[in-house]
């Protein structure tokens, strides 16, 4: 593995770090036939790539396996003849990765009734109690398209090396269930796999609803409730949200989280969408409990895990036995969104160039903590251990008030600019500071560009509410102006044309601080309450400008001014 190095600066009363993220992850058969990745984060080598598939923590090696979906066919054609594949890394601290190998061939199973592509699953490590697989050996449960039917069905493969590789199919590599068992009788994907007692529960993702089966063997499943229909329907999880509209239900991962009074809960994480709110495509979760056959039931109103259009797909570490309970979590998201992702993107200013076939990206991990109010907090891992350590940096103005009469430019909108940061290293972390935000008002805005390309962000300091509005000159790709990319990667085709709209809880008994870490490709903004805004970027110059502003020039902030060495 390539050694990570990461550098912090002081953290002043309005701070603002620039942190460099300096990493040489090792690949194998690396195409470079374009830079649109992730310099710091997890990206594919090659290819498109999706949904983490699974996050497990090897004791004894000391580190984390990593699963997730990839195409060789590209980001136009993810579904293309070459079939999706699992790609496999590992990291022993989330910023440096391993060499990247297929963990599951695009192709395999029964000569007639195998798979002709390996969608999304989980795995899961045999107790002793899986047919024909030794105890410890890792068993990965996935969808595949049946090439028989050309229909989704569920597979299972185990590995004989660690986690490296899944060669040692079961059931002779014919499916274990088929969409026969489906409530629709065409989705049937994404199955999670976890022990309970003395048994396999598996969650599917069947349409509108979370089938729920049962095994003894991990080979012959029969639903999990005997006496019903063994269906979790989107009035127990989306409960406090419309359905209709929604695209099907995606990747359910279910686990058990303890709160800081003691509490052990069930959190029930799945992909979904609620337009009806003005909302893209994202990863939702809601608190609860198991029945007695293993199903999910609702203690809260389901939640947004992170408000911004580009979280999808997350997995998560933690135990595959669900009697045993996390206080905390690591979770990394797809950076992506199937509305512009496969719409082609472009890698110039002028969207003139062919559309790229490289593309998948994702998250900085997350720690994630269930609160006594049964409500998610996150917060960048890095904060954790990376963070701890980190130096260098050099403090380039005293700390001093701003008010109205020292302010010496503004933007086109008339907001005072407090903070200019030009032509900086797209890879960074920031944190602003605000002290006793009882005396503020109007927005405090941050503005992100990268060439033409921006994100920018507007924090009404008064409520919490705030808009995100993004632009891409990459994503222009269509005659029709009404269904670019670019316009729904704007506002989703859900707003009005101000961006995409969300909420932080902010306390004026306290200072608050937000943190932005940005990577060639994405940008995540995290809040005081633990909540979270992710969004892609899609500009390749590696350089960007940041800016601080605010509405009210009367306000009246103290400023600090670290930058990295």
């Amino acid at each position: 593995m390539t050694p990570h190095y990461l550098r912090q600066v002081g953290l002043g009363i309005l701070s603002l770090t620039g942190l460099c993220l300096l990493q040489n992850q090792q690949v194998d058969t690396l195409d470079t036939t374009n830079n649109l990745i992730q310099n710091k984060h997890l990206s594919t080598n090659q290819g498109w790539s999706n949904d983490l598939q699974t996050i497990t923590y090897n004791a004894d090696k000391g580190y984390y396996d990593i699963y997730f979906l990839h195409s060789i066919d590209g980001a136009t054609n993810p579904f293309g003849e070459g079939g999706q594949d699992w790609a496999h890394v590992t990291t022993t601290d989330f910023t440096s990765y391993s060499q990247q190998n297929s963990a599951i061939a695009a192709k395999g199973g029964d000569s007639k009734e195998g798979w002709n592509s390996a969608w999304t699953g989980s795995i899961v490590t045999n107790d002793g109690n899986i047919s024909t697989t030794a105890k410890n050996q890792k068993v990965a449960y996935f969808t595949g398209i049946s090439k028989k039917t050309g229909k989704q069905a569920i597979y299972a493969i185990a590995s004989s090396d660690g986690g490296n590789h899944f060669t040692k199919v079961l059931n002779k590599g014919k499916p274990l269930l088929t969409t026969d068992q489906s409530y629709n009788k065409t989705d049937f994907r994404d199955p999670y796999i976890f022990y309970r007692k003395d048994k396999l529960i598996m969650y599917v993702a069947e349409g509108d609803v979370i089938g729920v089966y049962q095994s003894k063997n991990g080979i012959d499943w029969s639903k999990a409730d005997p006496d019903a229909e063994s269906k979790i329907h989107p009035y127990t999880f989306f409960k406090g949200r419309s359905w209709e509209g929604n695209a099907p239900v995606e990747c359910p991962v279910i686990k058990t989280m303890t709160t800081p009074d003691g509490k052990e809960k069930q959190v029930l994480f799945f992909g979904a969408k609620d337009a009806s709110h003005g909302e893209t495509t994202g990863t939702y979760y809601i608190v609860g409990h198991l029945d007695n056959n293993g199903l999910f039931s609702e203690e809260t109103t389901v939640q947004r895990l992170d408000q911004g259009s580009d979280y999808y797909g997350a997995n998560f570490d933690g135990s595959d036995h669900i009697e045993e309970s996390q206080s905390q979590l690591i979770s990394l998201g797809w950076v992506g969104n199937w509305n512009y992702f496969t719409k082609g993107i472009h890698s110039d200013q002028d969207a003139k160039s062919d559309f790229l076939s490289r593309v998948g990206f994702y998250s900085s991990p997350r720690q994630l903590e269930l609160s006594n109010d049964l409500r998610i907090q996150q917060k960048p891992y890095y904060q954790n251990k990376q963070l701890q350590t980190l130096h260098h940096y050099t403090d380039v103005s005293t700390t001093h008030p701003i008010t109205s009469n020292q302010i010496s430019s503004q933007d086109s909108s008339g907001n005072a600019i407090l903070y200019d940061l030009p032509n900086q290293d797209s890879s960074a972390i920031y944190t602003v500071n605000l002290k006793h935000p009882e005396t503020l008002s109007g927005n405090l805005l941050i503005d992100i560009w990268q060439g033409k390309d921006y994100v920018k962000l507007k924090l009404d300091l008064s409520n919490g509410n705030y808009t995100v509005s993004s632009y891409a000159t990459e994503l222009n790709n269509s005659s029709d102006e009404s269904q670019t990319a670019s316009n729904y990667y704007y506002d989703g085709l859900l707003g009005n044309g101000q961006g995409y709209a969300a909420q932080t809880k902010l306390d004026a008994s306290q200072s608050i601080t937000l943190t932005v870490i940005s990577d060639n490709r994405s940008l995540e903004f995290f809040f005081p309450d633990g909540s979270s805004y992710t969004v892609a970027r899609f500009n390749t110059s590696g350089k960007q400008d940041f800016k601080v502003l605010t509405s009210n020039h009367d306000n009246q902030l103290d400023l600090k001014i670290a930058t990295v060495n």
